[in-house]
Parts: C-alpha cells; sequence; structure tokens
C-alpha cells in the first residue's frame, strides 16, 4: 500500500498540480509506515474524483456546503467500501472548517474537463451528471439512499452553524 500512496502523491502533484495534496499523503506516509506497509495494494471502490461527483448529484453548491457534503460522503463511504483517503482537515475555527486541497485539486481537474462547472457555486455538467449517475447505480439502492439522506441536510442547511453541527454530529456521535 505505501507504493501505491507514493503513486498517488507524485500524482497529486504532476497531474493536479497540487504540492499540498503531495505533502500530506507523504505525512500520512511517514506516520502510518508501519500499518501501510503490511497492508496489500487494493483497488478503491470510490475515489476522490467519485466523492466529488457523489456530492454534487443533487444541486449546485457554495463552496463551503461542498467540502461538507464531500466530507460527509466520503465519511459514509469510508465506512462501507474501500474509498480513497481526501485527507480532510478541520479548522473549527475558520469560515471553511472542513477542508481538503486533494479534494480542492480534483475539483479544478474535473472542471478542466468538463465535469464540472465552477463560478459561485459549484455544479456537474450533462457529462459530469452522466458519470455520477453510472457511478451511484453502482452504489445499490440502500447506500443511495443513506448518501442522499445524509447529503440532504446539507441542502436544507440555510447557515454555517448548522453545518459544523451536522458535521461534529457526525464524527464524534456516529
Amino acid at each position: 500500500m505505501v507504493k501505491k500512496l507514493i503513486e498517488e502523491a507524485v500524482e497529486e502533484a504532476e497531474k493536479f498540480g497540487s504540492l499540498s495534496s503531495m505533502y500530506f499523503l507523504v505525512k500520512k506516509i511517514w506516520a502510518e509506515y508501519g500499518k501501510l506497509s503490511r497492508e496489500p495494494i487494493r483497488d478503491y471502490d470510490f475515489t476522490v474524483d467519485d466523492i466529488i461527483l457523489f456530492s454534487l448529484h443533487r444541486s449546485k453548491l457554495e463552496r463551503i456546503p461542498f467540502f461538507v457534503s464531500s466530507f460527509l460522503t466520503w465519511y459514509y463511504l469510508s465506512n462501507h467500501f474501500f474509498a480513497q483517503d481526501p485527507l480532510f482537515y478541520f479548522r473549527w475555527d475558520k469560515r471553511i472548517f472542513v477542508y481538503s486541497p486533494r479534494v480542492d485539486a480534483h475539483l479544478l481537474y474535473l472542471a478542466r474537463t468538463g465535469y464540472v462547472k465552477i463560478s459561485k457555486t459549484y455544479c456537474l455538467t450533462e457529462k459530469g451528471k452522466e458519470e455520477s449517475s453510472v457511478k451511484l447505480s453502482s452504489l445499490g439502492e440502500r447506500h443511495y439512499k443513506e448518501i442522499d439522506s445524509v447529503l440532504n441536510n446539507v441542502y436544507n442547511s440555510k447557515k454555517l452553524r448548522d453545518l459544523r453541527k451536522i458535521v461534529k454530529d457526525t464524527i464524534f456521535f456516529r
């Protein structure tokens, strides 16, 4: 697994232009080397790109709700499948309190390749909607409904404090 993560770190810098993502991957490898070196190499069930597509499948989102929905989507998927780690971190005292430079870099890449449209909000293009539908259909009905339910809370939240509460409840009480 170490080799795969090193390859991902190089790809983050070369393909996605994110030295921050590369740094966080190397830091993860350093911190968890013993555990990671014993794990066999596996293919991901869902990648960071899939997480972004799932997060935007229902509606357009502004920056903060987008990162919240991406985190919640990854959190759910990682508990049920082998999902690529977006390397989220939390800054509770900041406006953007949940953030991932890896998701940010992949979002820009998806915009360049025509899957996502970025303006003041983020939304899927027709190409992105088609890809999202294909990936979501592979989840199965139960998992699809669970993710949809979780994201529904984000879409219906109007205030920043509501989004913070959703994330804290997910992390600390589930």
